[in-house]
């Protein structure tokens, strides 16, 4: 992975900044310093890739504070990376973009903000998300960031801190621990957990296997089977049930059928009576009197059908010609103001009339001036133009006089003034431009670009002879490494032969012990079978008072059990209890030895493999090769380094001399800068003059021209002013008051109201003469109308007028009376007739039934036909259930006489309650048989399934017994429930394998201290040589040496374990405990990181030296008193070319 750009925006102190990895000076940089005051923010650089990355920071990650703080009334954990949000700043952000180990850009970017982007609002949750460059797809999910994340970088985030921010405290706890914590601190640093999963995992297994055994065996021991004798007696019972349950169900059907007569012949006896009541309560409804006045009704309500609906209609037409009636009274009331309108009307008419008179004799007196009211609005338009053109002239008079006196006293002194400084100006530009020249082509006889290269190329040279230099010593440092891997592959080899030898060496024991094991489990096994078969003889056959057989003696007591007879072989069981237990021994120690065996072999062919593919010392060599060969070697020999140190001495004293030419041609460069500047400075002065006495020039040339413009102004107006008079002149005709060529204003206003009046009157009477032609139609239409109700009413021809007054609408109303007219006579007309032909229906049906009358009918009419129906309904349900009742009365009776015939033998005592109960006895023995039926035959089935399955289950639990040994003994080895014991295992040699490569960067720091570990454990020592090679424990070392042992362990990371995935390191403090030469050999072995992984190395330290030994920095200033700190990287770009 390779950083490339990052862009902090408002993040804890940093308020902007933008770091460009692949830009120089950092791309070029082999160890870069980020430096700062405490406090300035140094450390915010890698929270900031952290966040980008993983949305998470190493402070807030390990941090042991606990709640949270208020922020907006909202919490915030005091472990939350919103916390970084730069205080009083409404959003923040960080991007990174790198470039993936998956080959692949990407843009990380990590954003937070406040509500509506206010200071004051609410913290809101963060925005991260990554982007795919090459593709353009955007990550947005946090597990779709982690999972890609995880392609394109190859680390998590405790593994990203652990192999690229590396910290003393990390290897210092580590130094100090005990054996479980150093097994636990290595596990953590090199990412290596699989040994105590292993371990933990072969415990569990055990013991789950072990539970698999003992559940097996207790199956086995609680399994039981039924002896033949058993099975016997359990058959015979099965027997005697079957015949006793026969016996007892022929009994229990016999008076289960007494029952059922007695119980059906109650039933039929009760059904006959409860036939013979309803029978009996039907037919008394339909011969009581409520029957018989229901079928009346029925009946006369459907004969009266038609009688009704005629007496309907008669009260119905009545109400017609009534309310018909009403409605021409009404209509009347309308006719009478409808009169009074047609009054109001007349006099409207002769209204309009006498005011159109006065108006045609108002127009008659201005007859003359018509047609000056004709052309007033040109007339006043042509005096309006007279009165303008005069006090145009008269404007325009005093501003030539205003323009003149501008002319003379301003303008023309001023223009003359700029002209004479201009001029001067000039002068002063031509002789600076004369200087700029001559120092021009000095600066050319030196030629800085050639110096400048040629002391670049001497730079280049010089890295170059450095580099060789280094690889040479990395090359001799491989082949002294390689040549120790060697060695202990060697002393590796020996140590399994040995091994080997001791386990063959076994072999002999370990089979005499099986077969004295063999031998003593024979002998055991046949004295208790023996004694087990003696005992249990003479126990069958002898008693107290007996003579023994053996001893021809009288018995006198109880014999003795089996328990009490074991001890007669006790002997034999401790032998062989210590034959077995020997045994075991000796095949633990060979299980012990071959796994130990096989894991040191594993552990050498796997040493072997990457020896053989170990290309390093090649690798170094032609590194090594490759720089010196930048350097103008064509060989790489022993003559090399000697060669390297004439080099460098030559091309450094080259590289002096053209320092000094270079710095007196800058020397000259800044003169001729400042005289340039000088130049241009009197250059802008005589454009700005220049361009002065332009706009000058041209105040006076528009003066001049303006008035002139108003000279021309002044003798047009008077021509137009000459030419409106006549016009007018020509337009007014007749005698008036004032002179429009003295006055034209006062004159255009007297025409102005005259005009209007005029045409006022004139529109007026088209108006009026208008609306009297409409109101004499008007009235035309409306005494038709009145016309047309007189031929439909002529009764009302005398109807009296309602007084004249205005009618709205009046055509309308008179038209809808006339029309309401007609309808209501012809609806009168009709209800007549339908009233005289239903009356006279009605009378012939009453007169042709006699019984029937109007009040009957009216009583009739009270019913709805749905009342009927419903009546109807219920007496024919009556008659109904007459003939059903009848029908069940019959079949009772002769289901009751068939019942007799069938009676069985009953005894006296066979009541039906004495057979119930006798039944549910029956019953209950019948249960208790069937479930002892049943218990005997499941016993037996059971017994047959346990026979069968035992011997499988003995099989199955000899078989587990077999798994769980084998767990066992690998669980003795390397498990427990922890995992502990196999890490420590597993991490002794992870931890050899780190001191030898922390030792050789331990090398390049110091050639006094070398680090040492007991093989196989976790004790370290620091091996002095300026002490004779002493040896004291780890955690006796100075603050110093502390540095040095953790610089070279953390550097040793990138030869085991995790590969290193990120090409920069960042190294946080530690510093301040080195000086002058070990922290000079610090800063150097830091340097050949480059050269052996390409990585970059960035120190975040303020310590002052370190500023001094590293030109590269990115310095965090803090501004004053203000908590905002700015990003600067030194040294700039172009500086020193």
């Amino acid at each position: 992975m390779k950083f490339q750009k990052l862009t902090i925006h408002n993040i804890a102190s940093i308020e902007d900044a933008v770091i460009d990895f692949e830009a120089k000076p950092l791309a070029g940089s082999e160890v870069f310093l980020i430096t700062g005051k405490t406090g300035a923010g140094k450390s915010t650089i890698l929270d900031a890739i952290c966040l980008a990355l993983y949305a998470d920071t190493p402070r807030l990650h390990t941090t042991k504070m606990q709640g949270a703080t208020t922020d907006a009334n909202k919490n915030v954990k005091i472990d939350d990376p919103r916390q970084l949000l730069r205080r009083n700043t409404s959003e923040a952000h960080v991007k990174l973009t790198f470039l993936g180990s998956n080959g692949v850009s990407y843009e990380a970017t990590w954003a937070v903000a406040r509500a509506y982007k206010k200071i004051t609002g609410a913290i809101r949750n963060k925005e991260w998300e990554l982007k795919n460059l090459d593709s353009g797809y955007t990550f947005t999910k946090d597990a779709e960031i982690r999972s890609e994340l995880k392609i394109a970088v190859g680390l998590d985030f405790n593994q990203f801190c652990r192999t690229t921010m590396l910290a003393q405290g990390e290897f210092t706890r580590f130094l100090n621990s005990k054996d479980d914590e150093k097994a636990e601190i290595l596990e953590k640093i090199t990412g290596v957990d699989i040994y105590s999963k292993i371990g933990a995992k072969i415990y569990a297994q055990t013991e789950l296997r072990k539970q698999d055994w003992t559940k097996a065996k207790l199956i086995v021991d609680s399994m039981h089977t039924l002896s033949d004798e058993e099975i016997e007696q359990r058959n015979v019972r099965l027997s005697a049930l079957d015949n006793r349950q026969k016996e007892i169900r022929e009994a229990q059907a016999k008076a289960i059928c007494k029952r059922d007569w007695i119980d059906a012949n109650q039933q039929l006896s009760k059904n006959v009576s409860d036939a013979t009541n309803r029978l009996r309560e039907a037919t008394a409804v339909i011969n009581g009197e409520t029957f018989k006045q229901q079928e009346t009704i029925v009946n006369d309500w459907n004969a009266t059908i038609d009688a009704r609906a005629w007496m309907t209609n008669v009260a119905e037409a009545s109400k017609d010609i009534n309310k018909q009636e009403k409605e021409l009274n009404g209509l009347a009331t309308e006719y009478a103001i409808i009169l009074g309108g047609q009054m109001f009307a007349k006099q409207y008419i002769a209204n309009l009339s006498n005011q159109i008179e006065a108006i045609n004799e108002a127009l008659d007196k201005d007859k003359e001036k018509a047609s000056v009211y004709e052309h007033s609005q040109t007339i006043v338009s042509l005096l309006e133009s007279i009165s303008q053109g005069r006090n145009a002239i008269a404007k325009s008079n005093n501003d030539i006089e205003s323009k003149n006196h501008t002319l003379s006293i301003n303008l023309l002194p001023a223009l003359a003034t700029i002209e004479d400084k201009t001029q001067r100006a000039t002068e002063a530009l031509s002789t600076a431009e004369t200087e700029v020249r001559k120092h021009e082509e000095d600066i050319a006889t030196i030629n800085l670009p050639d110096m400048r290269s040629k002391c670049e190329a001497a730079k280049e040279l010089l890295r170059n002879i450095a580099t060789a230099k280094e690889r040479i010593e990395t090359l001799a440092e491989s082949k002294q490494q390689r040549e120790l891997q060697h060695r202990n592959l060697v002393a590796q080899l020996a140590a399994i032969d040995d091994k080997k030898k001791k386990l063959a060496e076994m072999a002999a024991p370990i089979h005499d012990a099986n077969l004295k094991i063999t031998i003593c489990k024979e002998n055991l096994d046949q004295q208790k079978d023996t004694i087990h078969k003696f005992a249990s003889s003479l126990r069958q056959k002898l008693h107290i008072g007996d003579i023994c057989p053996v001893c021809r003696q009288q018995i006198k007591s109880e014999l003795p059990h089996e328990e009490a007879l074991a001890a007669l072989v006790s002997g034999l069981q401790h032998s062989y209890n210590e034959a077995e237990k020997s045994y075991q021994q000796l095949i633990e120690t060979k299980n012990k030895l071959e796994a130990e065996i096989n894991t040191e072999s594993k552990a050498y062919h796997q040493g072997i493999i990457a020896f053989d593919n170990d290309h390093t010392v090649a690798n170094a060599e032609a590194k090594a090769a490759e720089a010196c060969k930048a350097c103008g070697l064509t060989t790489l020999d022993d003559l090399a380094p000697s060669a390297l140190a004439t080099l460098e001495s030559s091309t450094t004293i080259r590289k002096t001399k053209l320092d000094h030419i270079i710095k007196d041609g800058e020397q000259k460069e800044t003169t001729l800068k400042q005289l340039r500047k000088a130049w241009e400075t009197k250059r802008k002065s005589v454009e700005t003059l220049t361009e002065e006495a332009k706009k000058a020039e041209k105040a006076v040339n528009d003066c001049r021209a303006k008035i002139d413009t108003a000279t021309t102004l002044i003798t047009t107006l008077r021509q137009q002013i000459a030419n409106a008079i006549q016009r007018a002149g020509e337009l007014i005709v007749g005698k008036w008051n004032i002179d429009f060529a003295e006055n034209p204003k006062a004159f255009g206003e007297a025409l102005t109201t005259a005009a209007q009046a005029y045409n006022a009157n004139s529109h007026n009477l088209q108006q009026l003469s208008a609306k009297l032609d409409n109101a004499k139609a008007y009235y035309n239409n409306v005494a038709d109308v009145i016309d047309s109700i007189m031929l439909i009413m002529p009764d009302w021809k005398h109807t009296p007028a309602h007084p004249a007054e205005e009618v709205d609408h009046l055509l309308d109303k008179a038209n809808k009376t006339s029309n309401a007219l007609t309808a209501a006579l012809t609806k009168l007309n009709s209800a007549k007739d339908s009233y005289h032909a239903n009356k006279s229906k009605l009378d012939s049906f009453l007169a042709r039934n006699e019984h029937l009358s109007a009040h009957r009918l009216s009583e009739l009419q009270a019913y709805t036909s749905s009342d009927i129906l419903s009546i109807n309904k219920k007496t024919e349900e009556f008659r109904n259930d007459v003939v059903a009742t009848k029908t069940l009365l019959d079949n009772a009776t002769k289901l009751q006489t068939n019942h007799q015939q069938k009676k069985p033998g009953l005894l006296a005592d066979d009541t039906l309650e004495n057979l119930v109960d006798r039944i549910a006895a029956y019953e209950k023995t019948l249960g208790e048989i069937g479930e002892n039926i049943g218990s005997i035959k499941q016993e037996l089935s059971a017994d047959a399934d346990n026979k069968l399955k035992l011997g499988n289950l003995i099989k199955e639990a000899d078989d587990k017994q077999a798994i769980y040994n084998k767990w066992s003994r690998l669980n003795q080895l390397i498990g427990n429930s922890t995992g502990s014991a196999f890490r420590k295992i597993a991490q002794s040699y992870v931890l050899s394998s780190l001191i030898h490569s922390a030792n050789s960067y331990m090398r390049t720091l110091s050639d006094r201290y070398t680090l040492k570990v007991v093989p196989g454990t976790f004790v370290i020592s620091l091996e002095d040589a300026y002490q004779g090679f002493t040896s004291r424990a780890a955690s006796t070392i100075s603050g110093g040496e502390s540095f040095l042992v953790s610089l070279s362990l953390a550097l040793a990371l990138s030869d085991i374990g995790q590969q290193w995935q990120v090409d920069t390191l960042f190294i946080d403090e530690g510093f301040g405990t080195l000086s002058g030469e070990p922290l000079q050999k610090a800063v150097e072995t830091l340097r050949s990181l480059h050269s052996k992984s390409g990585r970059h190395v960035g120190i975040i330290s303020h310590v002052e030296e370190l500023q001094e030994r590293i030109a590269v920095q990115i310095q965090v200033n803090q501004e004053g008193n203000n908590a905002s700190s700015k990003i600067k990287i030194v040294p700039q770009v172009g500086e020193g070319e």
